[in-house]
C-alpha cells in the first residue's frame, strides 16, 4: 500500500533483477554484497537526511551497513540518502537510478533488511528523486 501522496514503488527480486541483460545506466558496481550505482554513488558527499528516534535510526543504520557493506558513520557512502521513522511507518531513500539494476538490488536488500528489523512496519524503499 502506498502511503498517501507517495508512489508506489515495485522492488523486484534479485532473480528478476539478474534478468536483466544490460542495467539501463551502465554503471553498476558489484560489490561483495550487492550491487552499486557507480554514477549516483559518486555524487554522495552530503550526509544523509534522518528523522526520527536516535536509537531507532543508530540500530537501523548499523543493520544497513552490516548487510549493503557501508561504514555505519558514513551512510552515504552506501547510498543512503534519507532514512525517516515514523510510527509504524520507515521510509528511505536510496541514491540510485530507478531503472539501474544495481539499484534494484540494493532497494532489495534494503528492504529485506529493514523488514527483519521491523516486522510490523510498512517499509517504503525508493530511488533518491
Amino acid at each position: 500500500m502506498a502511503a498517501m501522496g507517495r508512489p508506489t514503488i515495485p522492488i523486484q527480486s534479485v532473480q528478476a533483477t539478474q534478468a536483466l541483460a544490460q542495467p539501463a545506466c551502465g554503471g553498476c558496481v558489484l560489490g561483495t554484497t550487492v550491487a552499486s550505482c557507480r554514477p549516483v554513488l559518486s555524487q554522495a558527499s552530503h550526509a544523509p537526511a534522518l528523522s526520527g528516534p536516535r536509537d531507532e535510526l543508530q540500530r537501523l543504520i548499523a543493520g544497513l551497513a552490516a548487510q549493503l557493506g557501508f561504514p555505519v558513520d558514513a551512510p552515504e557512502s552506501g547510498g543512503v540518502r534519507a532514512l525517516r521513522v515514523l510510527p509504524g511507518e520507515v521510509e528511505l531513500e536510496l541514491a540510485y537510478e530507478a531503472q539501474c539494476g544495481g539499484g534494484a538490488e540494493l532497494a532489495d536488500a534494503a528492504f529485506r533488511v529493514l523488514r527483519s528489523l521491523l516486522p510490523d512496519t510498512d517499509i517504503y524503499v525508493r530511488p533518491a528523486a
